[in-house]
């Protein structure tokens, strides 16, 4: 059974956030997820949302004309 929990860190030691069903001395594997910074995630948030906006652009032919609407070249 696999179960995603979040935890601290603290003087050598991981602490659950929250209640979980072991036994003690029960062994498991942790994967270590570093939180991400905010700033990266809005940063992030916001270059994907322009790229899917090209969707809505209302150009009909970008795929003929890919170059000259993400590179300013006609080729």
């Amino acid at each position: 059974m696999s179960k995603l929990i979040t935890a601290i860190y603290e003087d050598g030691i991981f602490k659950p956030l929250q209640d979980i069903n072991l036994r003690d001395h029960q062994r498991v594997k942790l994967e270590i997820i570093h939180e991400a910074e905010p700033s990266l995630v809005e940063s992030q948030k916001k270059a994907l949302l322009e790229i899917a906006g090209i969707g809505n652009s209302g150009l009909s032919d970008v795929a003929r004309k890919h170059n000259k609407y993400l590179y300013g070249k006609d080729s």
